[in-house]
C-alpha cells in the first residue's frame, strides 16, 4: 500500500500490520477508480487519507469511459430492431435487457461517484481498528491478509471466467448473422462494472470481517478471564498480567485491579458497538442499498432468460444454461460476502453478552461488579446492527426475504 510516514523514529506497528493486511484491495480499487486517495500514517495521529487530484480525475475518466461505452453499446445493438439484437428472443425481454443493465450502470455510478466521500469514514475505521490492536493486541493480520487475498483472487476469477465464457457463447451465436454492430462487444462493458462492483463489495467484506475479529479477540480475553475466575484468584491475577503484555503495552504492567480490566473491555467494546459499526453503516449505506436492490433485479432477470433459453432448442444450448447458472451463482454469492461477515460480527457481539452475563455470575468485589453491570446494561441497549441506510437488517434473514420476492417476479414474468 502506498503509505508515507510523517515521522520516521516512530512508527505504529500496528497500523502497518493492518495496512499490510487490506493491501489488495487497495491496488484493486486503485485500477477499478475506486480509491482517488492517498494514505499518509501519522506515528501520533493515525491513518490519514488525503483527497488526490490525479486520483480523482482518473476514477472520472474511468467512470465516463464505462458509461459511455456500454450507452453507445446498447445503441448499436437496438438500433435496428430488437429482433436483430444479440441477447434479446422477445418484447418482454427488452424491458428485462434494458433493466438489467441500467442496474448495473447505475450501481457503478454509485460505487465510482461515492469512493471520495467513502475513505473519509474508512480512515476513521482503520484508526479505530488500530487503536483496539493496541489495548488487546493484534488480531492475526496474517489470516487477515489471506482472508483478503483469498476473497479476491476467487471471486474476481469466477467473475472472468464466466465473462469469458459468457462473451464466447453470444459470439457464436450471432458469428452468422449479416448485419454488422451486432455481438457481444457490444456488452463487453458491463463485465468491466462488474469487476468495479464486486470490488467495492470486498471492501466493505473486509472492513466488516476485520471488525468481527475484534470482537473474536475481545471473546477470547472474556472467556480467559471467566476461566481465571472459576479456578482461582492467582490466576485471575496471573491473567490480568498477561493480559497487559498482550496489549502492547509492556511497560506498564502493573494492571492487579480487576475494576481497570473490566472497565478497560467496557470502553473497548463501547467503541466497536457505537463506532466501528456506526461508520461502516455510514460508509457503505447507500452501496449496500444499491447492491440489495441491483441484486434482487438481477436475480429475478437471470433465472428468466435462463428458462427462456431452457424451452428453445438450439444448438450449444447447454451452453447458455450453464452461464445463466454460472451468473445466478455471482448474484447469490454477491449477497452472501455481504451478509455471511455481518451475521457473524453481530453473532459474535452476541457471545459478548453472554460472556459477560456469565461474569456477573463469579465473585469479584462491589466496583468491579457494578462495572460489569454498567457493561451489561450497554450492551442490553446497544445492540450490534449491520443495516443499509437504516431499511433493513443485513443478516440472513435478508436472504429468504429476497428468494421469496424472486419465486413471485419469475412466476409473474414466465406467465407473458
Amino acid at each position: 500500500m502506498e503509505l508515507k510516514w510523517t515521522d520516521e523514529k516512530r512508527k505504529a506497528p500496528y497500523g502497518d500490520d493492518l495496512c499490510r493486511a487490506v493491501f489488495p484491495i487497495y491496488y484493486l480499487g486503485k485500477l477499478c477508480g475506486l480509491v482517488p486517495v492517498r494514505f499518509y500514517v501519522h506515528a501520533s495521529e493515525g491513518c490519514q487519507a488525503r483527497l488526490n487530484i490525479v486520483d480523482l480525475v482518473y476514477s472520472l475518466c474511468v467512470l465516463i469511459l464505462l458509461l459511455g461505452s456500454e450507452i453507445w453499446g446498447l445503441w448499436r445493438d437496438l438500433k435496428d430492431g430488437w429482433e436483430h439484437s444479440t441477447r434479446l428472443k422477445s418484447r418482454t425481454a427488452v424491458i428485462a435487457t434494458c433493466s438489467d443493465v441500467v442496474g448495473v450502470m447505475g450501481l457503478t455510478v454509485v460505487c465510482i461517484v461515492g469512493s471520495p466521500f467513502r475513505w473519509k469514514y474508512l480512515q476513521l475505521v482503520m484508526n479505530k481498528l488500530i487503536e483496539v490492536d493496541g489495548k488487546i493486541g493484534v488480531s492475526s493480520p496474517k489470516r487477515a491478509r489471506r482472508f483478503t487475498i483469498c476473497l479476491t483472487i476467487c471471486s474476481l476469477t469466477y467473475l472472468w471466467f464466466n465473462s469469458i465464457i459468457d462473451f464466447y457463447t453470444w459470439d457464436r451465436k450471432t458469428e452468422n448473422k449479416m448485419i454488422t454492430d451486432k455481438g457481444p462487444i457490444n456488452y463487453a462493458p458491463l463485465y468491466l462494472m462488474y469487476t468495479v462492483i464486486i470490488s467495492t463489495e470486498i471492501q466493505y467484506t473486509v472492513a466488516t470481517y476485520n471488525v468481527g475479529r475484534r470482537f473474536v479477540r475481545l471473546n477470547d480475553n472474556l472467556k480467559s478471564l471467566l476461566d481465571a475466575s472459576n479456578s482461582s484468584n492467582d490466576n485471575a491475577i496471573g491473567y490480568f498480567r498477561k493480559f497487559s503484555e498482550t496489549a502492547g503495552n509492556k511497560k506498564r504492567c502493573n494492571i492487579t485491579s480487576k475494576r481497570q480490566l473490566v472497565l478497560g473491555s467496557y470502553k473497548l467494546s463501547r467503541k466497536m458497538d457505537c463506532k466501528l459499526v456506526s461508520l461502516i453503516n455510514t460508509t457503505f449505506g447507500v452501496v449496500l442499498l444499491a447492491v440489495t436492490v441491483t441484486c434482487l433485479l438481477h436475480l429475478v432477470i437471470t433465472p428468466y432468460f435462463l428458462i427462456l433459453q431452457a424451452k428453445a432448442s438450439e444448438k450449444h444450448e447447454w451452453i447458455f444454461l450453464f452461464v445463466q447458472a454460472g451468473w445466478c451463482i455471482i448474484h447469490i454469492t454477491r449477497m452472501l460476502i455481504i451478509v455471511q461477515p455481518s451475521y457473524s460480527t453481530v453473532a459474535e457481539g452476541k457471545r459478548t453478552a453472554t460472556l459477560v452475563s456469565q461474569l456477573l455470575s463469579c465473585s469479584f468485589d462491589a466496583d468491579t461488579r457494578r462495572e460489569l453491570e454498567i457493561f451489561s446494561l450497554q450492551l442490553l441497549h446497544r445492540p450490534l446492527e449491520f443495516s443499509a441506510c437504516g431499511l433493513f437488517s443485513l443478516d440472513r434473514n435478508l436472504i429468504t426475504s429476497i428468494a421469496g420476492a424472486v419465486t413471485t417476479n419469475l412466476v409473474i414474468l414466465v406467465q407473458y
